[in-house]
């Protein structure tokens, strides 16, 4: 017997001739001729020293011929997944990359462009934390963070790095049985909502963004600030308090039936209120490939929501409020 196996283009015409139980029918799916497949058989025999088929009952296999049949299976199908896994380092960037966000991109963009950007690297590792502001700022200053996407502050880090990384439009959300009379979708001004109970995000994350529209309401009802994103919205969900959010939070609630719907939103009129994203990294930081591909991963599903919700603001500009 030949000490050596014989070749995975050998054991794919065996393979053939023994689920076949034809030389004609396996030369016809290896794309073969008939004495092609049966020369390759018959050396395989020789270089092993044993008798696979038995000819003299058509293409019957041997005990012999059954045995190396089932270690061709085992031999090329380990052949395919080496070469599958190897493929795979032909495909996108690797490396890794450590991002940080707010829960305002958190709850519906940061799923659909994780898998995007693991779909395109599939060799890459991608770590994500979901924190407040402050705590992400301090992440990226300390080296633990490649990158952070905040809402904007007042007083952005001076020794780091931001830039705009996208503009949302803001929305006044209510419970669905909140007794404001505003209709789902239905444009409404700043100044009406003079009386009701105002819920504010904390102002170390919003502080400019919101401070500057609270000051133009005139006689608003109570205002208070709670930290707590989830908070906010349970608290929303359960009481006649209202707020004014990132639209990027409520994109389930745009285009879901009234039944599926946890929030009443309305845009502002006119220009309508807008909420800035940054993006914050070290500043001097040659970012990586794998770094900006993670950006813009986010970033096209962030663009691609923000869309959304400026054309359910555009799509209601005839609204017509309900009569009381």
């Amino acid at each position: 017997m030949n000490d050596s196996l014989p070749g995975l283009r050998e054991m794919q015409m065996f393979v053939a001739v023994y689920e076949t139980r034809s030389f004609t029918a396996a030369a016809a799916r290896e794309f073969a001729t008939q004495s092609g497949i049966s020369q390759h058989v018959k050396q395989i025999e020789e270089m092993l020293g044993v008798q696979l088929f038995d000819r003299q009952k058509g293409v019957e296999p041997t005990e012999a011929g059954t045995l190396f049949y089932l270690h061709c299976l085992e031999v090329l199908e380990a052949n395919s997944k080496a070469l599958l896994a190897l493929d795979s380092f032909e495909q996108g960037l690797a490396g890794e990359v450590r991002l940080g966000v707010t829960p305002t991109l958190a709850t519906y963009q940061l799923a659909p462009a994780y898998l995007r950007l693991m779909a395109q690297n599939p060799n890459a590792s991608v770590a994500v934390i979901d924190a407040p502001s402050n705590m992400l700022i301090d992440m990226v200053r300390a080296g633990e963070l490649d990158f952070a996407i905040i809402p904007s502050i007042s007083q952005p880090p001076a020794d780091l790095e931001t830039t705009v990384f996208a503009a949302t439009p803001a929305f006044l959300v209510s419970s669905i049985t909140h007794d404001s009379g505003f209709e789902h979708g239905e444009l409404i001004e700043l100044d009406e909502l003079t009386g009701h109970k105002l819920l504010a995000p904390d102002s170390r994350e919003y502080a400019q963004w919101i401070g500057s529209q609270l000051e133009a309401l005139t006689g608003p009802g109570p205002c208070y600030q709670l930290d707590a994103v989830l908070a906010t919205l349970d608290l929303i969900r359960q009481s006649e308090w209202m707020a004014i959010l990132p639209g990027l939070l409520f994109v389930h609630d745009f285009g879901a039936d009234p039944s599926e719907r946890d929030f009443r939103l309305n845009p502002f009129s006119g220009a309508g209120l807008t909420l800035e994203l940054l993006l914050v990294q070290p500043a001097r930081q040659t970012p990586s490939a794998l770094m900006l591909a993670a950006i813009s991963a986010v970033q096209q599903v962030t663009q691609e929501h923000i869309k959304l919700l400026s054309g359910f603001r555009s799509g209601n500009q005839s609204a017509v409020r309900r009569l009381q």
